[in-house]
C-alpha cells in the first residue's frame, strides 16, 4: 500500500531521464525545463529554510505567480514536514490589497507556527505583511541551491497531513481542507486507474496550483507518474488562450484539464490562424469538470477544432471536490460525452427528475430547444475506494433511476475533515461521510450533477436549479451561461425579484428584442429584473465558480455596477 505523498514521489524520479520533467513555457522568454529529481533537490535544500515545528507542525503559505518556485515551496514543505498551502496570487485575487488581506486572514486561522513562502519581487518593497517568517522563492532557478541525498521521512502514518487545500468557497467562506498521505496517494492510484495512463502520457495545464484540480489533478499526478509536464501560468493562458492546444500540440500531449470555463473560452478567442497546422490528434483525454458542463461548449469546442485532430471521444467528464482530495467520479469509457435533457421544473429532493430525451457530444448534432429540457452530463462512476450515496432531505438513501438527491461520499480519497483552527487538527467528518450539498441523480449507474443546494431557488414550493435556469437564459439572450447569473435577491423573502445577471455586454448587445423579454418573462421561473454590465462583475472564487451568497450581499448594497438595470414587465409594457 502506497501511503506516503514525497517518498513516491522521490522514488518515480529517481526511476526517471532528464526528459521526464517539468517544462514551464516561457512569456517572451526562454522555457526553462527541469527534471523531477532536481527539482525535488531544490526543495529538500529549501526546506533547511523553514522554521523547525515545535508543539504542532509548521503551517507553510506559500504564495507565487509563477509555477516553478511555487512547487520546490511545495515540496519544501514535505521535505520539512510542514503543511503546506497554495494561496492565490496578486493578480488572481485582483491587487496587492486583496491579496495581503487574504494572507493575514489565513495566518489568523493558524493559532501557533506559520511560515510564508513568498515569490521574490512579488510584492512590493514596504507592504505591510503578517507577523511570520518570510522565506524568499527567486524566480531564477539557479538561485536555489540542491541536496543531493533526498532524505524522506517515511515514517508518517496514513493519517499524518500532508498538504492543506482551501474550498472554492462557492456558497460562504473558504475551508481548509485536510489531505492525509494516505488521501493523496489512493486518489492520484484510483485516478490514473481511471484514465488508464501509462508511461507514454504527458500532461500540459494552465490550471492554478492553489485549486485542487490544478495541484493534484495534472501537477501531482504527472510527478506520481513520472509523466512530462508542461505547465505555463494562467495569467498567460488568460492574455493568449492559443498557448494551451500549442503546447498540446507541440509536445504531443495527451492528456489535460480544464473548467468548462477554459474550453469555452479558447474556443472563442483563437482565430482560425492560431490553427494553422496545429496537430490535436495526440489528446486522449481533456478532462473537464470544477464548474458546470455546459453543451453548448463541448459542441462548439469539437466543431471548432475536429478538422485539427480533436475527438469529441477525447472530452472526458468529472466530478470532484477537496475534500475528496480530488476527483469523485470519472467517465471512463471512450464515448463522446453523454447528456440527459431534463425539466428544470421537476427537481425536487426525494422526487423524479423528469427527463425529456438525451444524446451524445458530437458534429452535426441539432441544438435542443429551450422546450427541449436542459442539458446535464453524465459524470461517470466513482473511481477505486471511493463509494457514493444519494440521500434524501432525512438522510435516507435513495435508490432507483432519475431520483434527485444530495451526493454523499465514503472512502480512502475523502480527507480526515476541515482544518480547527483551535486544535491544528481536522474535525472529523460524522461517520466518515462528506455530505457534499451537491444534487445529483443516476442514469444507468453513471451520476448526473444538477446544482448546489444553497443555489436552489424555492418558489410555491417548487425548487428551481439555479444552473438550469442559467441555461434557459443563455439560450434565449445566445450568449454564455458563463456570462449570466440567476438568483435570488433574499432566500428570506419568498416574493423577492428574480435578477438575471448578464456582464460583458457590449454597447451593441444591450438592447433586446421583444421576443426575447418574453421569454425570459415566460420562464418556469419568471425573471423580474435585468442588470447589464460591460465589464466582469458577477462574484466569483478563484476557480471560477459563481458565488451566489456574495452576489446577494453585494445586491442589497449596491456594491455591484450596472450600466443598466430594467425591470422586465416595465420594459414589456
Amino acid at each position: 500500500m502506497r501511503t506516503n505523498l514525497l517518498a513516491e514521489i522521490s522514488r518515480q524520479a529517481g526511476r526517471q531521464g532528464a526528459g521526464n520533467g517539468l517544462t514551464v513555457l516561457g512569456f517572451g522568454t526562454a522555457d526553462v525545463t527541469i527534471s523531477y529529481a532536481d527539482l525535488l533537490a531544490r526543495g529538500a535544500w529549501l526546506s533547511q529554510r523553514i522554521p523547525p515545528a515545535r508543539t504542532r507542525p509548521v503551517n507553510l503559505v506559500i504564495a507565487a505567480n509563477s509555477p516553478l518556485p511555487t512547487m520546490i515551496a511545495f515540496f519544501a514543505g514535505l521535505f520539512a514536514g510542514a503543511r503546506p498551502l497554495i494561496l492565490p496570487g496578486p493578480k488572481a485575487l485582483g491587487g496587492i490589497g486583496p491579496f495581503v488581506e487574504r494572507l493575514e486572514r489565513t495566518l489568523a486561522r493558524f493559532p501557533e507556527q506559520a511560515a510564508i513562502a513568498l515569490e521574490d519581487g512579488m510584492i512590493p518593497d514596504g507592504t505591510p505583511l503578517p507577523d511570520a517568517p518570510v522565506i524568499p522563492l527567486p524566480l531564477d532557478i539557479g538561485e536555489y541551491g540542491s541536496v543531493a541525498a533526498l532524505q524522506v521521512d517515511v515514517d508518517s502514518g496514513d493519517d499524518d497531513i500532508a498538504f492543506l487545500q482551501m474550498t472554492s468557497a462557492s456558497t460562504g467562506d473558504s475551508k481548509l481542507v485536510a489531505v492525509s498521505h494516505a488521501n493523496a496517494c489512493a486518489n492520484l492510484v484510483s485516478m490514473a486507474a481511471a484514465l488508464e495512463l501509462g508511461s507514454g502520457d504527458r500532461m500540459a495545464t494552465w490550471l492554478p496550483l492553489h485549486h485542487d484540480m490544478g495541484l493534484v489533478g495534472t501537477t501531482l499526478m504527472s510527478f506520481f507518474l513520472g509523466l512530462p509536464l508542461v505547465m505555463m501560468k494562467p495569467s498567460e493562458f488568460i492574455m493568449r488562450p492559443r498557448r494551451w492546444i500549442e503546447a498540446i500540440a507541440r509536445f504531443g500531449c495527451t492528456i489535460t484539464a480544464g473548467p468548462n470555463f477554459g474550453y469555452d473560452y479558447t474556443r472563442r478567442m483563437v482565430s482560425d490562424a492560431d490553427l494553422a497546422g496545429l496537430d490535436l490528434s495526440t489528446l486522449r483525454h481533456a478532462v473537464i469538470g470544477a464548474e458546470p458542463i455546459r453543451l453548448a461548449t463541448l459542441q462548439a469546442f469539437t466543431e471548432r477544432f475536429q478538422s485539427n485532430g480533436f475527438r469529441a471521444e477525447a472530452f472526458t467528464p468529472s466530478y470532484g471536490m477537496a475534500e475528496s482530495t480530488l476527483c469523485t467520479t470519472m467517465v471512463r469509457d471512450d464515448i463522446a460525452p453523454r447528456y440527459l435533457l431534463v425539466d428544470p421544473a421537476h427537481t425536487s429532493v426525494g422526487s423524479a427528475v423528469r427527463v425529456l430525451g438525451g444524446g451524445h457530444v458530437g458534429l452535426n448534432q441539432p441544438t435542443p430547444r429551450g422546450s427541449d429540457g436542459v442539458a446535464v452530463f453524465s459524470v461517470g462512476q466513482p473511481v477505486d475506494g471511493l463509494t457514493v450515496q444519494l440521500q434524501d432531505d432525512a438522510g435516507r438513501a435513495i435508490s432507483g433511476d432519475h431520483v434527485l438527491g444530495e451526493i454523499v461520499l465514503q472512502g480512502g480519497s475523502v480527507v480526515p475533515g476541515y482544518l480547527n483552527p483551535a486544535t491544528g487538527q481536522p474535525n472529523s467528518f460524522r461517520d466518515g461521510l462528506h455530505r457534499t450539498g451537491d444534487l445529483g441523480f443516476v442514469d444507468a449507474n453513471d451520476l448526473f450533477i444538477m446544482e448546489r443546494r444553497k443555489n436552489v431557488i424555492i418558489r410555491r414550493g417548487q425548487n428551481f436549479l439555479a444552473s438550469l435556469l442559467e441555461e434557459r437564459a443563455a439560450q434565449i439572450l445566445g450568449r454564455s451561461a458563463h456570462e449570466i447569473m440567476v438568483l435570488d435577491r433574499d432566500i428570506h423573502d419568498p416574493g423577492c425579484d428574480i435578477t438575471l445577471i448578464m456582464e460583458n455586454v457590449s454597447n451593441a448587445d444591450r438592447e433586446l428584442t421583444r421576443q426575447q423579454i418574453d421569454d425570459l418573462r415566460n420562464l418556469e421561473l419568471p425573471v423580474d429584473v435585468l442588470a447589464i454590465a460591460r465589464k466582469r462583475v458577477i462574484p466569483r472564487t478563484t476557480s471560477g465558480k459563481k458565488r451566489y451568497e456574495e452576489a446577494r450581499r453585494l445586491l442589497s448594497a449596491d456594491d455591484l455596477l450596472f450600466d443598466r438595470v430594467s425591470r422586465l414587465s416595465e420594459v414589456a409594457a
